[in-house]
């Protein structure tokens, strides 16, 4: 009953449900009814019992023929009791009909079924052709936007390599300086967290494999000032010569790209100390300002940057950047972003037994912060996880990040979704409208039998599977949408809402977001904090909802940090708000306050 592709009418469960209970009951009415009344109105029930079948055959596919099947034996039965032990002449013609309607309804239910599976074996035909076609699509526009990469790295001498290059140059690189520009950049660091992770996987000691690089943030200070006092064109110059100047001082193996105005961005991963480190963003910068220099006379001008590292910093090639950028503005010219690691230099083993320990001992629990429509009316909530080992809380950077270079991250993936959906079950018992935001990896989408693992969950968990929101990294597009595409769709099949998260935070892929049963576009934080104050960041967020409004999209911004904010992102029209102006985060046993209200 569960297999619809057999039937072609009542693909709806209660309305399928609903026929067949009719459908039986009417059957054993007449049959009974055709017990009590003479010989010629019992031929005509018979004939009316025939068509009944064959309707509950045709309708209800596979499961409705083997109702009509039964109930037509059990006729033949009736009508055999009355021929042979009653002496019922007519009760032969009644079973011979009943008889009739058997071979009937199979032959029918043959031919219905062969039409089906073929319907259904072209639909899956036209979904596989579609969907080939969209991928090539796709990593046609993908290849075009990485080809150049190899041009800053050791790249061989294929031809092919370099008639890719070819091709793509005046597309693929910032057309002031030559530089590859952030897309490239950021999606090369995406590449290099992906090989390592899948490098750590392999081996037993994750840290002794490891390839950590840092982000560098290369910024001209008041460049908006200086370019009001030069003129457009004369900054143009400036800028080209920052470019120059930098791509001379950074290291041949270095990827230097520029990000947008005089903002530099280099890629380094030579495992340099945090002193050697510092030392050489120091270069950098000075460089950097002696394209203001022109023999004795030099402009006051002023370069700041900001570092973050891999992996201790983020697992997230667009965060990596964030936070090399906060690091900058939060250091006034210099800083580096770093994490405790209290993995380093463990085995396995260790790491295993470490977060064993802290699921056992409640060292590794589920937080959830409330969000909140345009009318501050509660929608739901996001659920978190959190580790605090010995005492100290650990960042999810770290702990994600060791998980998933010793495997451990699918245990965890399966104890925070259990954990989230019986949370979401308890909640709906009070609030049967409220939904639950699971954030989910593109790494556990890859993972074999990741619908049925997830199904597993929801049943053993018994809430409520429209009431799921699975929380998507937007980046996944860049470099897993081939990957993970089939599985998103399989579990929006399910019920279940795919949200993107972190929009806004590095690339964003407006063109990928069409391909894939999104129903939620998540604003990041850092993207709309400053909408007071910058008017391209309002254009580009009314814009950005506008845009999602009109594909059915809902939009919820994340990070809302106080009324000015909230107000601006509610005249656009913004669905949902999430952030510690409304509601911070809270343990399970807090929630009942919230949404008993």
């Amino acid at each position: 009953m569960n297999n619809k592709t057999d039937r072609i009418f009542f693909k709806s469960g209660a309305a399928f449900m609903l026929v067949l209970i009719s459908g039986v009951f009417l059957f054993l009415a007449l049959a009974a009814l055709q017990l009590m009344v003479d010989t010629s109105t019992r031929f005509f029930i018979g004939v009316s019992l025939m068509l009944l079948s064959f309707l509950l055959s045709v309708s209800l596919g596979k499961f409705g023929f083997y109702i009509s099947f039964v109930l037509n034996f059990m006729q033949c039965l009736v009508y055999a009791y009355e021929y042979f032990n009653l002496g019922y002449d007519y009760a032969l013609l009644l079973g011979a009909m009943a008889f009739t309607a058997m071979i009937i309804n199979l032959l029918m239910q043959y031919y219905i079924t062969r039409i089906a599976a073929k319907i259904t074996r072209i639909d899956k035909e036209q979904r596989e052709e579609r969907g080939r076609r969209i991928n090539k699509e796709l990593e046609e526009e993908m290849f075009k936007r990485t080809s150049l990469i190899v041009s800053q790295e050791k790249s061989g001498s294929s031809s092919e390599v370099n008639e890719a290059i070819g091709r793509n140059i005046a597309s693929s690189l910032d057309p002031l300086t030559t530089l590859p520009g952030r897309d490239m950049i950021t999606e090369r660091a995406s590449r290099l967290i992906a090989e390592d992770i899948n490098a750590q996987r392999e081996s037993n000691i994750p840290d002794n494999v490891c390839h950590p690089f840092t982000v560098i943030y290369l910024s001209l200070d008041n460049a908006e000032d200086i370019t009001r006092r030069i003129g457009h064109n004369s900054m143009d110059l400036f800028i080209q010569n920052m470019a120059h100047k930098v791509r001379e001082a950074a290291d041949p193996t270095d990827m230097v790209a520029r990000i947008v105005d005089a903002d530099f961005l280099i890629l380094e991963r030579r495992k340099l100390s945090d002193k050697d480190l510092t030392a050489y963003a120091d270069k950098l910068a000075k460089e950097a300002s002696r394209a203001f220099e022109a023999g004795s006379d030099s402009m006051n001008v002023h370069i700041s940057y900001g570092m973050a590292k891999y992996p201790q910093d983020s697992r997230l090639a667009g965060e990596l950047i964030t936070k090399a950028e906060e690091a900058m503005i939060g250091s006034s010219g210099h800083g580096i972003m770093s994490g405790d690691n209290i993995f380093e230099g463990m085995s396995k083993d260790d790491i295993t037994a470490v977060f064993d320990d802290a699921i056992r001992n409640n060292d590794l629990y589920m937080v959830y912060q409330p969000f909140f429509s345009a009318k501050r009316e509660l929608k739901g909530f996001e659920a978190f996880m959190r580790f605090e080992h010995k005492g100290v809380f650990v960042s999810p950077q770290v702990f994600i990040a060791a998980a998933e270079n010793t495997g451990y991250i699918r245990r965890i993936g399966k104890f925070s979704m259990l954990e989230s959906l019986k949370t979401l079950a308890e909640i709906n018992k009070v609030r049967p409208e409220l939904t639950m935001t699971v954030n989910i990896s593109a790494n556990q989408l890859k993972e074999e039998n990741f619908v049925r693992s997830f199904s597993s969950t929801v049943a053993a968990s018994e809430c409520n599977i429209r009431n799921i929101i699975l929380d998507l990294p937007e980046e996944s597009l860049i470099t897993e949408l081939s990957d993970i595409r089939s599985v998103i769709e399989q579990l929006a099949a399910t019920g279940v809402r795919i949200a993107l998260d972190n929009f806004g935070r590095g690339y964003s892929s407006f063109n990928a977001i069409p391909l894939l049963p999104v129903s939620v576009l998540k604003l990041d934080g850092n993207f709309t904090s400053d909408l007071a104050n910058d008017s391209d960041v309002r254009i580009l967020t009314a814009s950005a909802i506008e845009l999602m409004h009109d594909t059915d999209i809902k939009v919820c911004a994340t990070g809302v940090g106080d009324e000015k904010q909230f107000d601006i992102l509610a005249s656009y029209g913004c669905d949902a708000f999430q952030g510690k102006y409304l509601g911070s985060v809270m343990r399970a046993d807090a929630l009942n306050e919230l949404i008993s209200k």
